[in-house]
């Protein structure tokens, strides 16, 4: 039996990168993630508060000042 590894740092040695979120706006104030076409999480709008994110099991990434830092902390995910 052979075994083949990669070396560290090659591009078969590193790991997949997780699919990109799209975005849709589903009514005012609310948006909705989905990745590789599944619920992938949501963003609500708090009025003169920020941008609640939440993750597709209902975990708290915070409160953001705007959408697109809310967007922005699902990459950390």
């Amino acid at each position: 039996m052979t075994m083949i590894t990669s070396k560290p740092g090659s591009d078969s040695a590193r790991q997949p990168r997780a699919a990109a979120i799209e975005w849709t706006a589903v009514q005012a104030g609310l948006w909705v993630g989905k990745s590789n076409g599944e619920f992938a999480g949501m963003i609500e709008a708090h009025w003169g508060e920020g941008f609640a994110a939440t993750t597709r099991l209902a975990k708290s990434l915070g409160m953001f000042k705007t959408v697109e830092d809310a967007k922005a902390s699902f990459a950390t995910q």
